[in-house]
């Protein structure tokens, strides 16, 4: 059986559910490991994959699982879920309805852990013929000026409205450039920021923190996670297109390099008839729009 051989961290069951668990992975000769959530993080680091009771988990525990390197069955009652406890709606990989069966618990870690081919941000990042950004914040109205100013611009956004969604679109999408608020819920900026400098597929991606106070401490805290750019709230939409685009187009860790394309006849700054292209392939024909 697929499941044979594998360690499937626990995490958040009483001893009574765990016991149980664990005696239904050792008739398929799986291994059950079982973690404090204070030692989530490291865990997830050394196994296949991760299940954990969702309403015995703290906030440091939902962090760590946010951003486990490992696939995340979430077990829980369907309208805890849908409530959007712990964002849960978002970052697990799969969820199991509290109470459940041992034939449902294997099928959905047999599917949890049946290899999907080739990671989902390759073939997206190779075929994407505009810039990707990935924006963080939990103010609705700053989201939706960054948004259109973006794409006015040829630029995609996407968002997400705390620390946790955030984190795991990141590891989705693999974004072009994050722009990351410092202040969220359930998982603030400068974790997120941490955790993706700890990821071999984000590392070098480039952030831009968004904040609203002039703390010196977070400022250095963000130098600490090498953050590439700094903006103050309230933000003016031509500073931030031109810090988004400046680091598009120079910074090596966004995934292409992107530059900007122009037509012989366009006029210079016309920016209807330009379009993003990343830099090293060729440029496609570019048609002033109507």
């Amino acid at each position: 059986m697929a499941l044979a051989g594998r360690r499937i961290g626990l995490c958040g069951f009483d001893a009574v559910e765990a016991e149980r668990i664990s005696g239904i992975f050792h008739g398929i000769r799986a291994l059950a490991m079982h973690f404090d959530e204070r030692l989530l993080a490291e865990s997830a680091r050394i196994c296949d994959a991760l299940v954990v009771k969702l309403a015995c988990l703290g906030a440091e525990g939902l962090r760590a699982a946010a951003a486990s390197p490992a696939p995340v069955l979430v077990v829980g009652p369907s309208q805890t879920v849908l409530e959007g406890a712990g964002g849960a709606y978002r970052w697990p990989r799969d969820l199991l309805h509290d109470p459940w069966s041992e034939a449902e618990l294997l099928v959905r870690l047999f599917r949890l852990l049946e290899p999907h081919g080739r990671p989902p941000d390759v073939g997206d990042r190779e075929s994407r013929m505009e810039p990707l950004v990935l924006l963080a914040d939990d103010d609705p109205e700053l989201i939706a000026l960054v948004d259109v100013t973006l794409r006015n611009d040829g630029i995609r956004c996407r968002t997400a409205d705390n620390g946790l969604t955030a984190l795991r679109m990141a590891r989705e999408l693999v974004p072009d450039l994050i722009l990351l608020d410092i202040r969220m819920p359930a998982m603030n900026g400068f974790e997120v920021l941490e955790t993706i400098r700890r990821d071999p597929n984000l590392q070098t991606l480039p952030v831009i923190l968004l904040t609203g106070c002039d703390d010196p401490a977070d400022f250095v805290r963000g130098g600490e996670l090498h953050a590439d750019q700094y903006l103050g709230k309230p933000v003016s939409p031509n500073t931030l297109l031109n810090r988004v685009k400046r680091l598009l187009s120079t910074h090596p860790g966004s995934t292409g390099r992107w530059s900007r394309s122009r037509p012989g006849n366009a006029g210079f700054g016309d920016r209807v008839s330009q379009r993003w292209i990343p830099t090293g392939r060729a440029h496609p024909e570019v048609v002033k729009q109507p």
